[in-house]
């Protein structure tokens, strides 16, 4: 089976400094899987380079099998979730999400149907009329989850998603992203937050320094890394401490 995402030999350097260093990932359809790093390990910089924002130096970017800068493919494929999230804060999120319907070229007639829908997903339809300036943190995270799904992908990449959400807010969004998955959705999910990975995700990545320091299932994980009765979070302290 063709991985969603396949990654070989990545790298990217800002100057003299290394960001990814020789990156090589492999991501099965329908998987739920947790990309983990601590600041400046190349996380970020990666996620920019699966999704077209950023050249790669060197190395080779396959989604579903069409190299990411074919982007009239790769973009019927993904939803994105960045960590960064711009708004044109003088649209109400009815016109926010509608406007990305019409660049994804969902039909009129179906428009109104979906973005209701969408907007109910992520529980902000009470506030769909309402200029998303006025918006709070978490309801910006939310609603840029609903403008990931506009295109109904198959693959969902989500850096920081629940950042600043209080933990209803977290819980919800867990939820939906479980039901997405459930549906055969895959996810890519980047994620401070290590108990919500170890919940979510099927497979885990540690990154650090740009190079892929272990990977797998948490068990698996716990194996090779000799760690067999530590958490994820002591794990990822252990082996992220240089």
């Amino acid at each position: 089976m063709t991985p969603i995402i396949s990654i070989k030999n990545l790298s990217k350097a800002y100057g003299a400094e290394k960001a990814v260093g020789g990156l090589n990932l492999a991501i099965q359809k329908g998987e739920f899987y947790g990309f983990l790093g601590p600041n400046g390990a190349g996380k970020t910089t990666t996620i920019r380079m699966i999704t077209g924002i950023l050249e790669p130096d060197e190395g080779e970017i396959l989604i579903d099998g069409f190299p990411v800068h074919e982007k009239q493919h790769v973009a019927k494929i993904i939803g994105v979730v960045p960590e960064g999230r711009g708004f044109y804060e003088w649209m109400t999120a009815d016109e926010y999400l509608s406007f990305f319907a019409n660049l994804y070229d969902v039909p009129q007639e179906k428009q109104s149907d979906f973005v209701h829908s969408l907007l109910t997903e992520v529980d902000l339809i009470k506030r769909r009329h309402s200029k998303i300036g006025t918006y709070s943190r978490g309801m910006r995270q939310r609603l840029g989850l609903a403008r990931a799904l506009i295109n109904s992908p198959r693959l969902l990449i989500l850096d920081e998603p629940t950042l600043g959400l209080d933990p209803q807010g977290q819980e919800s969004v867990q939820k939906l992203l479980k039901k997405l998955n459930s549906e055969g959705v895959t996810i890519f999910l980047s994620s401070h937050l290590l108990d919500e990975v170890s919940r979510l995700c099927s497979r885990i990545g540690i990154l650090n320094h740009g190079h892929l320091l272990v990977e797998g299932t948490e068990s698996e994980i716990r194996e090779k890394s000799n760690l067999k009765d530590k958490n994820l979070t002591e794990i990822f302290l252990h082996l992220t401490r240089t």
